[in-house]
């Protein structure tokens, strides 16, 4: 029988022996040594955090390593960089670097007509999804997945942080497929996880030429449930230029329950119905950046049905090892008749 020791083990099991050492120093400098509490105080914790800091971080890069995605190579495909222009300051254009990727099996493509648009989270690239797009490309998909501004080789367009302007860039670059004389016919489908997610959702759920959008770990209220008791991740944000406390009209158009509830407002039930019935919603329980709240918010706003909601218990942000159920629920819903 092979015993595993989750980490949360590891975790208790040094923390159990940290305190026995830091007693021992405690003990040591209190009977030895004479001396008051604030120095025993200030050793014994000292010595606690010398122990169990290291092993902290550890953990911690150890996560994001086994977090990772690893690189695919296939051969029966076809890739180009596309740029697609978004602004221009000064008449010096500014281009959305594009990854488009399909199958070589022309009949293939041809007969499932269908191009993905795929918009990624705050820190990721293009290629960083890679392995969540790559299975589509072998069932006839065309992918189109880009770089954001601020981000791989779209870092020259403007900073990361400006998510009212990702979102425009995300409208420009459906507008551009609309307009592109080999991809104008196909079917356009949206995914988008994380800030990619609020992006598609805010910029894509009016937008009658989508198909179909899938948003996975998707905020709902911006300002309202932005991770800030999430000290690493409102470091990170603070750091990037993020805004932390964005005023009324600003969070309004970053909050998808905010703005798809203002959208039910002004459309025919019969509208409503079509644009809500598009939308799958997929989230991780144990997500501790967005959390279940805004999977709930959202589709409560959305009154989606069940078969429009996907929640899976562990995975966390990053769905690490839901690769297969982000798959293939994906390829169900993109497959399915939205009514």
């Amino acid at each position: 029988m092979v015993i595993i020791i989750t980490k949360n083990l590891k975790r208790s099991i040094l923390i159990y022996f940290d305190l026995i050492f830091s007693m021992l120093i405690w003990n040591v400098n209190q009977n030895i040594f004479g001396n008051p509490f604030l120095p025993c105080f200030i050793l014994s914790t000292t010595t606690f955090l010398i122990i169990y800091t290291p092993f902290e971080i550890y953990w911690s890069f150890a996560d994001l390593w086994y977090d990772r995605w690893i690189s695919l190579t296939l051969k029966d495909y076809e890739s180009n960089i596309e740029r697609i222009e978004v602004d221009r300051v000064r008449n010096k254009k500014r281009e959305i670097a594009t990854l488009i990727v399909s199958s070589e099996d022309k009949k293939l493509v041809d007969k499932k007509n269908s191009i993905i648009i795929i918009t990624h989270g705050f820190s990721d690239t293009k290629e960083s999804l890679q392995n969540y797009f790559l299975p589509f490309v072998q069932l006839g998909y065309v992918i189109l997945s880009y770089d954001a501004r601020g981000t791989g080789k779209s870092k020259n367009v403007g900073r990361r942080s400006q998510f009212l302007k990702r979102i425009e860039d995300f409208e420009k670059i459906i507008k551009w497929v609309s307009m592109n004389n080999e991809l104008n016919k196909k079917r356009i489908c949206c995914v988008g996880f994380s800030i990619g997610a609020l992006t598609t959702l805010c910029g894509g759920f009016n937008n009658e030429t989508i198909d179909k959008i899938i948003a996975i770990s998707a905020i709902s209220n911006y300002r309202k449930n932005l991770p800030r008791f999430n000290v690493i991740v409102m470091l990170s944000y603070f750091l990037k230029g993020v805004k932390l406390f964005p005023k009324y009209e600003e969070n309004r158009k970053l909050s998808p329950s905010i703005m798809i509830s203002q959208i039910k407002k002004l459309i025919s039930e019969e509208k409503w119905k079509i644009l809500s019935n598009r939308v799958l919603l997929i989230h991780a329980r144990n997500d501790r950046i967005i959390k279940m709240i805004n999977f709930e918010e959202n589709s409560e706003v959305l009154n989606i049905p069940e078969k429009n909601r996907l929640v899976i218990n562990k995975g966390g942000h990053t769905h690490k090892k839901n690769e297969l159920i982000l798959v293939g629920r994906s390829l169900k819903f993109l497959e399915s008749n939205s009514n």
